[in-house]
């Protein structure tokens, strides 16, 4: 239901919600409602520049966020001492859902009207299997609409800490990769320069969750400045796509200039973007003459870090390393135990059963579907089973 703008997905615990104060929360976080004009024309403090509804409008009935004494603590008997109550939050632009709607968006097979289904799909199921998923998940499920301004739909979920075991094999080669890589990362210092403060909150989010020192700069004039000032060693630049394609003249002009004469050497340059080919991006013959990396949004932690340990050579260092223990662990999972591999193609059925007796494992191989149901008729000893997906009389 959204054809322009954003949509923004927050999470956050409940306790987090309840101790603190709307407007002392960090962006993402707060109400962004004031429109203001600046220098990228009319628009509000929001994600893309287009107005929502309040945030807080879709939760504040919830009990489990209620001020209420009473109210509190019914919700603190209900659930257990190690719960964790998570609030999660989806803001759009899009068409809004009408007043006299409203009242009928979790009813089975409703939508808001009868054009919905011709112009978006659906069946108007969606919400009500949500609503019975929260139910199920002791959670509450509200929103708040207006129309051609947006929805902001939340709910909350109760879920209990996992004591995980120590002598659990599972994950040491990936745990070694993440730690290695924040160890990295701790070193260094970011820069942002993005005009939109909430944008910038989530990009500053998903950098610290890699370990890096993140300042923010809005202006793009202060932003250069404060690399030249060697006040602080900033290590990597994340421009905005839309101040770049205000001001790509400026950036350009500084990029190009400064790396002829040595002095961002050590600085390495990103350009956010909504796609590679993006109109505008492309659009600027500035680009060409810049070494900047494109990165695309939305931002995700594992692409990020891949992007940056290839630009600033972290990949490199630990790739030996990082592979003994990928084996290792292969190893540790795999030995001993019993697999079963369907296959109808002769080849890939041998190629799966050495890769897998390679790290250890016991391999039965089956050439079609109704086999391998027969060798996996209980009571059976295999572990696991591997399977085509196309094969003749019975497919995976």
């Amino acid at each position: 239901f959204t054809e322009r703008g954003h949509i923004l997905v927050s999470v956050q615990l409940v306790d987090a919600v309840k101790s603190s104060s709307e407007t002392a929360l960090e962006p993402p976080f707060k109400l962004y409602q004031d429109c203001i004009r600046n220098g990228y024309g009319n628009s509000c403090n929001t994600l893309s520049g287009f107005p929502v509804v309040e945030r807080r409008r879709s939760w504040e009935t919830f009990k489990s966020i209620s001020t209420d004494a009473l109210t509190c603590n019914q919700v603190l008997k209900a659930n257990p001492a190690d719960a964790v109550n998570v609030l999660v939050s989806v803001e759009d632009t899009g068409v809004g859902i009408p007043v006299e709607a409203q009242g009928r968006v979790f009813t089975p097979f409703m939508q808001a009207d009868s054009s919905t289904s011709r112009t978006h799909g659906g069946t108007g199921i969606g919400l009500s299997i949500s609503k019975c998923l929260v139910d199920l998940m002791k959670g509450e499920i509200g929103f708040a609409s207006e129309r051609n301004i947006g929805s902001t739909f939340a709910f909350t979920a109760v879920f209990t800490k996992v004591q995980t075991k120590s002598n659990e094999p599972k994950g040491h080669c990936q745990q070694y990769e993440q730690d290695f890589v924040i160890s990295e990362f701790q070193r260094m210092t970011a820069l942002i320069v993005d005009p939109r403060p909430v944008r910038a909150a989530v990009t500053k989010y998903h950098l610290q969750r890699l370990g890096i020192g993140v300042q923010i700069s809005s202006d793009p004039s202060e932003g250069l400045s404060t690399i030249l000032s060697g006040k602080e060693n900033i290590n990597l630049v994340f421009i905005d796509e839309e101040a770049w394609v205000k001001h790509a003249y400026i950036f350009s002009s500084f990029i190009v200039d400064k790396s002829k004469n040595g002095a961002l050497s050590d600085t390495k340059f990103f350009l956010l973007a909504k796609s590679i080919t993006s109109a505008e991006v492309n659009a600027s013959k500035f680009l060409n003459r810049c070494p900047l990396t494109v990165i695309t949004k939305p931002l995700r932690a594992g692409m990020l870090s891949s992007f940056l340990q290839r630009a600033v050579g972290i990949e490199k260092k630990q790739n030996c390393r990082s592979r003994e223990l990928r084996l290792a662990s292969l190893k540790s999972i795999l030995h001993g135990k019993r697999i079963l591999v369907v296959d109808d193609n002769a080849v890939n059925l041998k190629v799966a059963a050495c890769a897998l007796k390679k790290y250890g494992a016991n391999v039965e191989c089956a050439e079609s579907g109704k086999i391998a149901v027969a060798k996996l008729k209980p009571p059976h000893e295999f572990d696991a089973c591997f399977m085509d997906v196309q094969m003749p009389e019975m497919d995976g």
